[in-house]
């Protein structure tokens, strides 16, 4: 079972996005431990949306969980770091979103 729930971190990071900042200090630096910008987490909920739409697409067919990790991708994302390490678990947290009738 996920630890967290991704509608909960798409608003979240939208409530940081909406405030005065220049410098995020993320509980997972980006490369070489830099801080993160807004444009970081810019990019964060639009990867979130492009991940949401197409588990949703298959959750839609009745291919999560297993079928899900297998089929999803997002080449778009894939030069990100910890991209493969973190996707499949990323699929999952969004097919129990979708299961559990969200």
């Amino acid at each position: 079972m996920p630890d967290s729930w991704v509608g909960e971190w798409e608003i979240s990071i939208k409530r940081v996005l909406a405030m005065d900042w220049d410098k995020l200090i993320p509980g997972h630096p980006g490369p070489g431990g830099r801080l993160g910008t807004k444009q970081d987490a810019e990019a964060v909920l639009e990867y979130m949306s492009d991940l949401a739409t197409e588990v949703k697409k298959v959750a839609d067919a009745g291919k999560c969980y297993d079928d899900a990790m297998k089929e999803v991708k997002l080449p778009k994302y894939e030069s990100w770091t910890q991209y493969a390490a973190w996707f499949p678990g990323n699929v999952e947290r969004y097919c129990l979103l979708y299961r559990s009738g969200f």
